[in-house]
């Protein structure tokens, strides 16, 4: 979570080899919980999965429209999956209100450096204002939801 946190911030990218490690470790944990006597049942997985799917249905949708980037789209259903049944809710309350404060702060961030009084003449930085003006770095948001997630398995755990 802290690379997905350090990458999206640092080149706006959530790999695929970040998606893939983390739907990797999946399988895993189930294993080993289940060898722990802590396992969840199988309706409580597939639930997981049938709701993961949902998400990445929804978030593609997003994708198709251009609100979305890529990562985003595959790294939000593989943290659900992880999430359950039990913390999804607040994962994806955490989620949107990290990701909507970082979307009002690159939204004010944006019109201050359009502003008037921050340009020595007229044409000065409206490029470089315009140049980032639709990226904002979800993928902070997300993985701060999955560190809530982990916090609450490790707890559980």
């Amino acid at each position: 979570m802290l690379w997905a946190i350090y990458s999206d911030l640092t080149r706006r990218i959530l790999s695929n080899k970040l998606c893939l490690a983390t739907s990797c470790l999946y399988p895993f944990y189930l294993g080993l919980t289940h060898m722990e006597g802590h396992g969840l049942p199988l309706s409580d997985i597939l639930i997981s999965l049938a709701l993961s799917g949902l998400i990445f249905a929804v978030c593609a949708g997003f994708f198709a429209l251009g609100v979305m980037g890529g990562g985003d789209v595959k790294f939000i259903p593989i943290v659900a999956l992880w999430a359950g049944t039990s913390h999804i809710l607040n994962f994806l309350l955490i989620t949107a209100m990290v990701g909507g404060l970082f979307a009002a702060a690159i939204i004010i961030q944006n019109r201050l450096k359009a502003s008037k009084y921050f340009k020595s003449s007229e044409n000065i930085n409206l490029s470089m204002a315009k140049e980032r003006e639709s990226e904002v770095p979800y993928g902070v948001g997300i993985a701060m939801g999955g560190l809530y997630v982990a916090c609450q398995l490790f707890i559980a755990y």
